[in-house]
């Protein structure tokens, strides 16, 4: 194995009811791997709900409770036999389970160069944000839709989802709850933005729905607020459900909605990637998003707290997501 010095002991996040960090032995890198000094992981929905160890977590997460998708690092100790070459030093991204921690030992395959001009800051938010984004897009494309409702139309994805969706020339009407984002959607693209607090906003969401046929939707909220959505969009429509940030479940859907041919799905981030790693395409994927981190894809980082901050970077991530990534830096 080759290294540069390192001790003996690392911290990790590990999820449970009260999630914490715990001190570990420095795991050693085997064949066909790579030890990574993570500089920055983000905190994505995925990551909340895995920390508190739920059964969904454990759906999408394997790992002895080691919590984090994502992230950035240096490559710092090599293993034998590497299929694919890195160097010491080297800038990588890096997927996990575990980059929440203050070392990840993955194997070449699951990490990437970081392009010399981007920010290890910006490198680590690299394929849960893109990923989901190219995977909205393509089932907009695919499906032969004109125009496309996101109800997460302020967050970072929302940003995202914008921006690729008008280079794929498909319209957008985004869902916010602030008219102060308006503008500034507006600018990077967004056809329509609709303020949810708003007395008419179902009136106005089922009037531009009509007009622009948005037979796509894509819901972060659930709770009642899907129904609204479908309720908008024309007979014939589909809402993917991707998120819950209302905290309950699909209520209140009307079945005559479902008389109408509409339906409603949930929206798997894993099971694309099974499936696109089945037929071989997983790396044109990750080939797509990476290329695209410094424009279409570009993170506007809001807030850096060190991993022993976890508690209060996710109070602090509840009230202000909206402004940008929150990222933990473990070293």
């Amino acid at each position: 194995m080759k290294s540069i010095s390192l001790p003996e002991t690392y911290n990790a996040l590990i999820s449970g009811e009260q999630p914490k960090v715990e001190s570990r032995p420095l795991p050693q890198p085997g064949n066909n791997q790579i030890l990574v000094k993570i500089a920055f992981a983000p905190l994505n929905p995925s990551d909340i709900v895995t920390m508190h160890g739920t059964l969904y977590a454990k759906t999408i997460h394997q790992g002895a409770g080691l919590v984090g998708v994502e992230g950035s690092g240096t490559v710092v100790a090599l293993g034998e036999n590497l299929k694919v070459p890195f160097t010491l030093g080297q800038k990588v991204h890096v997927i996990g389970p575990g980059t929440m921690a203050q070392y990840l030992v993955v194997d070449t395959f699951n990490a990437w160069p970081v392009q010399e001009d981007l920010s290890l800051e910006k490198a680590a938010s690299h394929i849960i944000n893109p990923g989901t984004i190219v995977l909205m897009a393509n089932l907009a494309f695919d499906g032969g839709h004109r125009a496309a409702i996101n109800t997460a139309g302020s967050s970072a994805l929302g940003r995202m989802f914008i921006r690729y969706f008008k280079e794929k020339g498909i319209k957008t009407i985004n869902i916010v709850r602030r008219d102060d984002f308006t503008e500034e959607l507006k600018g990077l693209g967004a056809d329509y933005v609709l303020n949810s607090t708003a007395p008419d906003f179902e009136a106005q969401l089922k009037e531009l729905a009509e007009k622009e046929q948005a037979t796509i939707a894509f819901d972060a909220i659930a709770g009642d607020f899907t129904q609204k959505v479908v309720a908008a969009q024309p007979a014939g429509s589909i809402c993917y459900v991707y998120g819950g940030l209302s905290g309950g479940a699909v209520t209140n859907l009307s079945i005559m909605e479902l008389f109408k041919g509409k339906q409603i799905s949930g929206f798997s981030l894993r099971r694309y990637f099974e499936e696109l790693a089945k037929v071989g395409k997983i790396a044109g994927l990750f080939q797509e998003s990476h290329a695209r981190l410094s424009t279409t894809f570009k993170t506007n980082v809001h807030k850096v707290f060190k991993l022993e901050e976890i508690a209060e970077a996710l109070v602090y991530y509840k009230e202000n997501s909206s402004k940008g990534k929150i990222l933990l830096q473990p070293n």
